[in-house]
């Protein structure tokens, strides 16, 4: 799931179609594919732009739709994230070399960091690698001033393009960004990190014998929803007591939006907390005041005040 302004309208990717919602919530199916909308982006000439998975397709439904499957004579495996440049290319992020992007958490779990971030000239389709060997890139933005960025998931951080860590040790698993109306931009974090994954990655004997004798869904591992199936990791008490969440419980899942300043400072977060509904917030989209926020674990898209949210925390006079 992935969503993009086109036209004023929000575009959604769900499922393996392309969605056009108006005012009043109603959806207008734009196009439809053979396979999962991995990714979604729209270029300043109302181009759709659409991950496929192991490709990407440029001008949806126009004349000149190209699809473009590999970048440096390399295949793509897994596109997580689109991004429009000011200079009109388009930064894509391939998480991985082996792994689909439904099988992240194998990706995670075999601790691999084989993501690229790719750019694709929007005309001609041609792809240059310009980051690679990345914990799983899943997210990019440009503001055409201080150079790309990429998220990297597994790694916890933030990285510039032209070299260093632009946000390090943050407290979740980032992926998408969203430019902001008034500067700066929105950086969504999928799950929060805890203690309990992160010492699973540490144990190897362990992880290696989870990931031979237990699906996937019930592993140690981050997650975009929980708290739906007892035979999630953790239970037994370990959760949930008569029926109440612990204080102290390993969350699996969590929300968690950031606002970050042209500075690349903090501004504020929004979240759904451990006992939530809407987590697994992979994407989000601005238009006009309203943020569109996309909780992939709730299967719901949420609608936030920008301005209501900003006189609540700073007061009637902020900016």
């Amino acid at each position: 799931m992935d969503t993009d302004v086109w036209i004023d309208q929000l575009l959604v990717a769900s499922g393996a179609r392309v969605l056009a919602l108006n005012d009043a919530g109603n959806a207008t199916e734009l196009a439809t594919f053979d396979q999962p909308v991995t990714a979604l982006c729209v270029l300043r000439d109302n181009r759709i732009v659409v991950g496929l998975g192991d490709k990407v397709v440029i001008g949806v439904g126009t004349q000149t739709e190209k699809t473009i499957d590999q970048a440096d004579g390399k295949p793509m495996i897994a596109v997580t994230a689109l991004y429009p440049q000011p200079d009109g290319g388009i930064l894509v992020c391939d998480a991985s070399d082996q792994f689909g992007c439904d099988d992240w958490a194998w990706d995670l779990m075999s601790k691999n960091r084989s993501g690229r971030l790719i750019r694709l000239d929007a005309d001609t389709g041609v792809g240059r690698v310009l980051a690679s060997r990345l914990a799983y890139a899943f997210g990019a933005y440009d503001d055409g001033k201080n150079g790309p960025l990429v998220s990297e998931s597994w790694a916890h951080r933030v990285s510039q393009v032209t070299g260093g860590h632009a946000l390090d040790r943050l407290p979740g698993y980032p992926c998408r960004f969203a430019p902001s109306g008034d500067g700066g931009f929105w950086l969504t974090l999928f799950c929060s990190r805890t203690q309990l994954v992160e010492f699973v990655l540490k144990e190897t004997d362990y992880r290696q014998e989870m990931m031979k004798t237990i699906t996937p869904k019930y592993w140690v591992a981050p997650s975009f929803g929980s708290g739906t199936d007892y035979l999630e990791p953790t239970q037994s008490g370990g959760v949930k007591q008569m029926g109440i969440l612990k204080p102290w419980a390993p969350p699996r899942s969590y929300g968690l939006v950031v606002r970050f300043g042209a500075d690349m400072s903090p501004l504020f977060s929004l979240h759904s907390r451990v006992g939530g509904l809407h987590h697994g917030i992979t994407a989000v989209a601005e238009l006009g005041d309203t943020l569109f926020v996309l909780s992939k674990g709730a299967g719901r898209i949420l609608k936030v005040s920008v301005s209501e949210t900003r006189a609540t925390l700073f007061g009637g006079d902020a900016q």
